[in-house]
């Protein structure tokens, strides 16, 4: 069985065309993911054109060295790691602070245990840990300075 060479010869153009019009489309289409993707990593335009020119000019070897020299963190990544630490630091700042030499104190804590300042109360009649202002228990409604009457009579 002779194939003819004409045939032949038709089918390798046509096979030589589709896998260069492939090859095309993929090499469009990584200069295209690099671009969008080094937009989503930084507003630096020097890098946003390094990284083009270099998928560019080396398109296979190019996309290695933009994986290797592309930012970690999008920006988006790096505003939420921003945040979250940006919260960390008000949950610290939260924190009660010891009037007397400012280190932390826990919030049911009677005395700083550092300088020995009073920080809270006890309720006379429940117990409760109560601020220093506080003249009334919110838990037990019991008034927490004693009359003088009271007092005479004791």
């Amino acid at each position: 069985m002779d194939i003819d060479p004409q045939i032949l010869s038709n089918i390798v153009q046509i096979l030589t065309t589709l896998g260069v019009a492939f090859l095309t489309a993929l090499w469009l289409s990584i200069l295209f993911w690099v671009f969008r993707d080094i937009r989503h990593r930084t507003r630096d335009p020097f890098m946003i054109i390094l990284a083009v020119i270099l998928v560019i000019i080396l398109p296979i070897v190019g996309v290695v060295i933009y994986w290797i020299i592309r930012p970690n963190q999008t920006i988006e990544e790096k505003y939420q790691a921003a945040l979250e630490e940006e919260a960390l630091l008000q949950e610290l700042d939260k924190k009660p602070k010891c009037p007397g030499c400012g280190r932390n104190v826990e919030p049911d804590w009677i005395l700083c245990p550092a300088c020995h300042t009073r920080l809270n109360k006890l309720c006379i009649s429940c117990g409760k840990v109560l601020e220093l202002p506080w003249n009334l228990c919110p838990y037990c409604g019991t008034p927490q300075q004693k009359t003088f009457r009271s007092e005479q009579n004791q």
